[in-house]
């Protein structure tokens, strides 16, 4: 075994005080652990699946849990008697090929603790925005690289490839016409860009784009998957030439937040076939990546996925209170659609699905119990040719969303449900696996009363629900956390309920007209002192989410979400078709 994944591997057994032969068998269709003689054999058919062995044998039968990036815990309470002989861990073939991240942040001191983590926990991709990646380290990719995960260089990023600050004098052509006008983006937009695109037609454009992205390939000769996503936002360009791949009446869809904007699918479309063959002609090695989002969710009509490009169809403002492909679910039923269509597009191309099992940044750290239903839509993505699931997801509120992110990986890899949730209910909890287990179904109950949709930002929550949910939420996670004073994740579940019962009172505070901005600063204090607990996001993101309010409570505009006037009239019109009010 002298590759660096197979060294990985031997290193591994010793760290975790393991004693195992590793034996690779070529037919597997994964790791299998196997007892011979009273000897432990983790057998796999590659470097990469004997490490997931290790690491799986480690925590299912030897009292390692690997719950958290960078916080190993070992009970030995949890160590398990073996047999003599017999399988004790059968090969099971993964379910979904690409199991991954959405990184939205700088790499950072922590970065190879993720990385560890993924490795652990069997997931081999992460997509990260350009700009990050440019910083990351060779030490850093290597330490990636010699756990099976791949990092796609991308996210939102024509303005990457075609930076302003570069272009805008020499070439103005290469930027949207809007009203007549070449769009520039003012400094402070930053790098969203939001709602400013290329002119996507222009030909001059089409031809910059692929060189660069050459160029940046032999730059980075690890790289072999790049994308081609528009800058976040609408903004599509309406030059002469642009408009003749788009009907102004044809408007996008309720169910993707879009229908205030013309769809944008066959001019998107048309710049990825014409990138993604020039790359073609000089590299056939390379993939292009490329979202399906907003207005450009399903593939124009003829569009093919060739085998040097795959999707990632984003699930945007889904409904967390259905399974993806349930039929009675307005929102959801839409998106199956669309993955299905992206599914029968595939011409030797790949189909990713693009999750947000954090709800969305803007959710604030907000409850999303989406447990059982992970793993019925991980078989239904597997029975519908869907290659890969990757979520959005943030370091700092794991004690929120962690169980999500364990539960995702364990799904996507074909464990079974109620077996997965068993295991990890007695890994966080013990003895307390029921109390564990009370708290979150009581959670759960709660979103499935407000109705039968939830879509993922606070206004949908609190809006629904009354305050005595938040106080039973808080005193269930108070008992849970007294019969184990020391568990760090208990305590933090308390500090989450606390949030929650505090942003409720906030929010009917200011629907009552009580909220004054030193009620308003006194909580952005709080969590600002609650900095560690690993339930909140970057604080800089609440300071922005509730200058929103501010600007409300000084203004007299009613306070929706973000202040943006198509996000406050989908908000209208979903609480008119969706929403139910407490008590209703």
């Amino acid at each position: 075994m002298k590759d660096a994944t197979s060294a990985l591997a031997l290193a591994e057994l010793s760290r975790y005080g393991l004693a195992a032969d590793l034996v690779p068998e070529p037919g597997l269709p994964a790791f299998e652990v196997r007892r011979t003689h009273g000897k432990t054999v983790i057998a796999a058919p590659d470097p990469l699946e004997l490490l997931y062995g290790v690491y799986d044998y480690a925590e299912r039968f030897c009292g390692w849990s690997f719950f958290e990036p960078g916080r190993d815990d070992f009970d030995a309470g949890r160590v398990k008697e073996l047999p003599d002989d017999g399988i004790i861990l059968p090969a099971v073939k993964p379910l979904l090929k690409r199991r991954g991240f959405i990184q939205e942040f700088p790499f950072g001191g922590e970065t190879a603790t993720l990385f560890d983590w993924m490795a652990k926990n069997k997931l081999n991709y992460l997509l990260v925005w350009m700009k990050y990646y440019d910083d990351l380290s060779p030490e850093l990719k290597k330490f990636a690289a010699d756990r099976g995960i791949t990092i796609e260089s991308g996210h939102h990023n024509f303005d990457y490839w075609i930076p302003r600050k570069k272009y805008y004098r020499s070439h103005p052509e290469f930027f949207a016409e809007i009203n007549g006008s070449r769009t520039h983006a003012a400094e402070e937009k930053g790098d969203l860009l939001l709602s400013e695109q290329l002119c996507t037609t222009n030909p001059a454009l089409r031809r910059e784009i692929a060189a660069n992205m050459l160029r940046y390939c032999e730059k980075n000769p690890e790289v072999n998957t790049i994308a081609l996503n528009p800058n976040d936002g609408f903004g599509w360009c309406e030059c002469e030439n642009c408009a003749k791949f788009y009907d102004k009446d044809r408007k996008g869809d309720f169910y993707s937040v879009s229908e205030h904007v013309y769809k944008a699918d066959r001019i998107y479309h048309d710049l990825l076939n014409d990138v993604a063959s020039r790359l073609a002609e000089k590299r056939d090695d390379l993939r292009l990546t490329f979202f399906a989002y907003v207005n450009y969710c399903s593939p124009a009509p003829g569009f093919k996925l060739k085998k040097n490009l795959a999707v990632h169809m984003a699930l945007y403002w889904r409904c967390i209170n259905h399974a993806i492909d349930d039929p009675a679910c307005p929102v959801n039923r839409h998106y199956a659609r669309d993955i299905r269509n992206w599914v029968h597009a595939k011409s030797g191309g790949e189909v990713n699905i693009y999750e947000y099992f954090m709800g969305v940044n803007f959710y604030l750290s907000l409850p999303m119990i989406h447990f059982e239903e992970m793993f019925r839509e991980m078989r239904w993505y597997a029975d519908n040719a869907v290659d890969g699931i990757l979520t959005q997801f943030h370091l700092t509120h794991w004690s929120v969303y962690g169980m999500n992110y364990v539960l995702m990986a364990r799904a996507a890899r074909g464990e079974n449900a109620s077996e997965a949730l068993d295991a990890l209910y007695e890994e966080r909890f013990g003895n307390d696996a029921p109390a564990g287990r009370a708290f979150y179904r009581y959670i759960k109950n709660m979103l499935l009363k407000m109705g039968p949709c939830h879509i993922p930002y606070p206004y949908a929550l609190f809006s629904r629900t009354c305050r005595k949910d938040f106080e039973t939420i808080r005193t269930l996670a108070g008992e849970l956390a007294a019969l184990a004073p020391e568990n760090r994740f208990r305590r933090s579940l308390v500090i989450w309920a606390e949030y929650m019962l505090r942003f409720k009172v906030l929010f009917d505070d200011y629907h009552a007209g009580r909220l004054t901005e030193g009620m308003l600063d006194e909580f952005l204090a709080w969590i600002a002192a609650q900095n560690g607990a690993g339930v909140f996001v970057d604080f800089r993101k609440y300071r922005m989410y509730f200058g929103a309010l501010r600007e409300c409570l000084r203004t007299g505009r009613p306070w929706l979400h973000f202040n943006l006037d198509w996000e406050d009239e989908y908000i209208r019109k979903q609480e008119k078709l969706l929403f139910r009010r407490c008590g209703a």
